[in-house]
């Protein structure tokens, strides 16, 4: 019961499971985005260098679904989606942590998929959202408590 009551017997703030799902969410929407816009990006946009494609071809996948998670800007507490995007970083190295249990062979070939396809979303929406938490919405909480 001390999950959701604090000492006093108050309610306490259910953040860290909504931060929590939040981050899923947000992982759901990078698969989306990674399953419907490779293929199209990819014969619009094709290069001699497959490092060069992986990382114009992820950005602009991450950039799309960093639009989409910022939807989220849309509920009342706007802390919500900096902090599950601050919730990615530990959901990769999660993935990483599971492929060493892998195979030598397969757990190179895992962290190499996962860092691939996860480090471009992490940086890029945790660089979006704080960017914009901290401009929009952080100064004016701060401008109203004078």
């Amino acid at each position: 019961m001390a999950l959701f009551v604090t000492k006093d017997g108050k309610r306490k703030s259910p953040m860290v499971l909504t931060v929590f799902f939040t981050a899923l969410l947000d992982c759901l929407v990078f698969v989306a985005a990674y399953a419907l816009l490779t293929d199209p990006l990819h014969r619009l946009l094709p290069f001699e260098s497959s490092m060069l494609e992986n990382m114009l071809h992820g950005t602009l996948i991450s950039l799309a679904g960093t639009a989409v998670c910022c939807l989220l800007f849309l509920l009342p507490d706007k802390r919500i989606v900096p902090y599950g995007f601050a919730g990615l970083p530990v959901v990769t190295l999660m993935c990483v942590a599971a492929a060493t249990q892998l195979a030598p062979e397969q757990r190179s070939l895992m962290i190499y998929l996962t860092l691939l396809y996860t480090l471009l979303p992490v940086l890029v929406g945790n660089l979006v959202s704080w960017t914009l938490y901290y401009r929009f919405w952080r100064g004016k909480r701060r401008m109203r408590s004078f």
